[in-house]
């Protein structure tokens, strides 16, 4: 491609895609070929997307731990108190940058799917042990709190020093405009770059460009530098669209199997009556004659609107959780990773902190409080950070394009009395968060508790086996009444039931078993390690999980806590009768995998009995 033509698809790509001017440099170098051939960065494209699921898949533990740590039943209704307050508030919004990130897992899911036909990598693809480096990101990061600046991430309770780290995850990518001596950047005739540059970048050029936060997918500061990388090969020349017809869109996770809050990304910010009736919606302000109850001062931390706001006849426009059949539609998805975690810069590239540039004040179920624009997961985690004492003298160094909005939420925060008002120990010590381990391993645990812990660790991984098997399921309409789509179905009794109904259970579960006397995490409360546990390959997973249930049972036996647990662990493995209509908690996938390879489900049924062979 000669320097013009590339220029002037660089400028339609610019204004199809929104790209900045950095973003149209990258992909003025790859329509040159300085990053390889098509097959080469189609090649890379597939495999960055693998490390995008990587990464948020890092990040799910990290948040999950941190929300199990937190005590939100110490008081409610007419005694809730102001500590109470804040945990609830911690709890609710840890859980709905977790319910995000899960979000953001299944869009890169759905674009790589889209591009490879095959479901992604999820069983055993979380980081080995704790703390972790998200994978690529660079290891020296900004100060922290006490001045060190490596990027490891541990699980570790909810405290000040964590939410630094939260911090870390969604650090936001500093605007490339205006970074040249302070001039904003015009394009500049690239030509040079396809004489001077033959096959690749040079170094000095690479290094350049990465330390001034420009795109790129090693190495990185910020997941925002990741994306960009991703969105600059998808508008490249070089990736066409029917790439993305690889993987059809009716066997991706569909939307309808996203909701962005639930019960525990919902907190109260003031005393209420539980006994008060429901607001009545037709009264002219939803009302309540006996006290605020619960739904008038609930407060919800994800917005019912947060998407990227972009259409392209793909998906309807209030989808977060799209399906991806064009460029088109995996930019979208990746503006409405990038717009939730670290924000947005507006069209002057100024930092912004709202997750959704078209969310307006909006209003929420009748007689609740109204929903706000909503906070990227940085500024929602540094709104909490700053009701720590820690916060008052902190070295932690913060996006400096930031400035105004920082200060304008530490006004916020103090005169809602709430700016640097408690301390970690003081909410361990109040019960409001459980003293749990720093990054621990079962192995550290005594027997019978590792056994237990050990059932969580393969629940876990037998949901990523679930997840990928989501886009096996044929897609059809099922039931007595044909009025139940296939794949909801298996989200529902899969992932949902799992999560909801036997993780959470599980674990709140561990957290009230007796600490140990001895051994280097003696007093500590019993914490999920949510470890790499093998359970063999795909197709024998179930029956592995059955096993991990047997031992935990035996482990309850011994601490004098078999009902409970033989309880949970009966529901989770309790498997549907052959009619349908007794529905268990978690089904066997094994009719979908041969070992580890996937059956096509558009197979023929021999097909699929040769393959399963």
């Amino acid at each position: 491609m000669n320097p013009q033509d590339n220029w002037c698809s660089v400028h339609d790509a610019q204004n199809e895609f929104d790209l900045n001017p950095a973003e149209c440099l990258m992909v003025f170098a790859m329509n040159a070929g300085c990053y390889g051939s098509r097959e080469k960065l189609l090649a890379r494209l597939k495999a960055d997307l693998q490390a995008a699921i990587a990464v948020e898949l890092a990040t799910i533990p990290i948040y999950l731990y941190s929300y199990y740590s937190i005590n939100r039943t110490v008081t409610s209704g007419k005694d809730l108190t102001d500590t109470a307050r804040f945990a609830n508030e911690a709890g609710a919004v840890v859980m709905s940058v977790a319910v995000e990130e899960m979000l953001h897992m299944s869009l890169s899911s759905n674009i790589y799917f889209a591009l490879t036909g095959t479901p992604p990598k999820l069983y055993m693809n979380v980081p080995p042990t704790y703390p972790t480096m998200l994978p690529h990101h660079n290891p020296i990061g900004p100060p922290g709190p006490k001045g060190d600046v490596d990027t490891h991430i541990p699980l570790k309770g909810l405290s000040f020093e964590q939410l630094w780290h939260f911090l870390q995850i969604e650090y936001p990518q500093a605007p490339v405009e205006g970074i040249m001596n302070g001039i904003e950047l015009v394009l500049p005739d690239l030509s040079w770059m396809e004489q001077n540059l033959p096959g690749t970048l040079t170094h000095d050029l690479g290094a350049l460009l990465h330390g001034a936060g420009w795109p790129s997918d090693e190495n990185w500061n910020s997941i925002g530098q990741f994306y960009s990388f991703i969105r600059c090969m998808i508008a490249s020349d070089l990736v066409h669209e029917d790439d993305f017809a690889t993987g059809a869109a009716a066997q991706q996770i569909q939307p309808y199997n996203y909701s962005p809050n639930n019960v525990d990304t919902i907190y109260p910010n003031e005393k209420f009556n539980k006994k008060a009736p429901a607001p009545n919606p037709d009264a002219p302000s939803g009302g309540c004659p006996s006290g605020r109850n619960a739904a008038q001062v609930a407060v919800y931390t994800n917005e019912p609107d947060s998407h990227s706001g972009s259409q392209t006849g793909d998906w309807e426009e209030d989808e977060e959780l799209i399906t991806v059949s064009s460029k088109k539609g995996a930019m979208a998805a990746l503006l409405t990773i990038c717009e939730q975690g670290e924000g947005y810069k507006d069209d002057q590239g100024a930092e912004e902190t709202t997750a959704d540039p078209d969310q307006n004040d909006c209003e929420g179920p009748a007689g609740t409080l109204n929903y706000d624009p909503e906070e990227s997961h940085f500024f929602k985690f540094l709104r909490l950070q700053a009701q720590f004492k820690d916060y008052d003298a902190h070295k932690e160094q913060l996006p400096s394009w930031m400035k105004p909005e920082i200060a304008l939420m530490e006004l916020e925060e103090r005169l809602e009395g709430q700016y640097a008002k408690r301390t970690g120990s003081d909410l361990i010590a109040g019960s409001y968060v459980y003293d749990y381990p720093d990054s621990p391993t079962s192995s550290q645990y005594p027997a019978a508790y590792a056994a237990i812990n050990d059932f969580n660790s393969g629940l876990f991984q037998y949901m990523l086996v679930l997840s990928e098997t989501i886009y096996l399921v044929k897609p059809e309409m099922i039931g007595p009444n044909k009025g139940v789509h296939s794949q909801q179905q298996f989200f529902n009794i899969a992932l949902h039931r799992s999560m909801i109904w036997v993780m959470d259970k599980w674990i709140l579960m561990m957290r009230e078993l007796p600490t140990w006397k001895d051994g280097p995490l003696k007093g500590k409360t019993l914490a999920p390690t949510f470890e790499n546990l093998s359970l063999g390959t795909r197709e024998e997973a179930f029956e592995s999980l059955k096993v991990l249930g047997d031992r935990a049972i035996a482990g309850g036996i011994a601490l004098g806590q078999s009902d409970r647990i033989t309880d949970l662990v009966g529901k989770a493995i309790s498997l549907m009768s052959p009619d349908g209509e007794h529905a268990m908690h978690l089904p066997d996938v094994k009719a979908h995998w041969n070992g580890n390879v996937p059956i096509d489900p558009n197979a023929s049924d021999s097909q699929a009995a040769i393959a399963a062979e």
